[in-house]
């Protein structure tokens, strides 16, 4: 079987990508257009041709792509690097961050017009590097092992009655802050829920044993309570 002759119509792709770009060309072809304004975007967008040519090898091959699929491409790659250093810094300063003032923003990422905090470039501000997650995770830790912290202990004690074993501490403790001005914590539980942190109750001991004064020992039961 003989090999046929091929004659193609065209030897060249019809489109292919140029050697190098232009800065006029990047705004109109941008999926977003967040960066359009900008001049130093639009130059670094056209000097991404050129090194994608020469990359991919466009002085050897044809390279079918279009210039704007080089510009949405750094377009892309900038919209990247800046989420990646945004959660960078959210990571380290959000835990002071939350409860601050807050502003609303449009679908590229810019303060719609009116909004408070409108050209403030408060997106631009560095945030320091801050343990302030961190510390407060540290405060309610040292709470739980008695060791410091910055939630309020207070003691209290009440007397017992005969024949009751249980008791609403709860109930205790609201009607003392209530009624006991001289309480420390007077007036500061209410309707709040109180947590317990440790009780202390020694029973009477049923028997003691004690060295007599010549040496020796002895022991004397408590009678009274058992």
């Amino acid at each position: 079987m003989a090999i046929p002759n091929l004659n193609p119509a065209s030897t060249t792709n019809s489109n292919v990508l140029t050697v190098t770009g232009s800065a006029s060309s990047v705004a109109a072809t941008l999926p977003f257009g967040i960066y359009a304004a900008s001049i130093a975007f639009l130059s670094g967008a056209a000097d991404q041709v050129a090194y994608t040519f020469k990359k991919l090898g466009g002085d050897v091959l044809d390279i079918e792509l279009a210039e704007g699929n080089v510009y949405a491409a750094y377009e892309e790659a900038v919209l990247e690097y800046s989420y990646i250093l945004n959660i960078h810094q959210s990571k380290n300063s959000l835990s002071s961050m939350l409860g601050s003032q807050t502003g609303s923003f449009d679908e590229d990422g810019q303060f719609v017009s009116g909004d408070d905090l409108e050209g403030t470039n408060v997106s631009l501000r560095y945030p320091r590097f801050d343990y302030g997650f961190a510390r407060r995770v540290s405060e309610r830790t040292v709470t739980e092992v008695s060791l410091g912290g910055t939630v309020p202990i207070y003691s209290g004690s009440f007397d017992r009655v005969a024949g009751q074993q249980d008791y609403d501490l709860q109930a205790v403790l609201s009607a003392s802050s209530a009624t006991n001005t001289s309480s420390s914590f007077f007036g500061q539980i209410g309707d709040k829920r109180v947590m317990i942190r440790k009780v202390f109750f020694k029973t009477p001991r049923a028997i003691w044993r004690f060295y007599g004064y010549y040496g020796g020992f002895s022991v004397v039961g408590n009678l009274r309570t058992y």
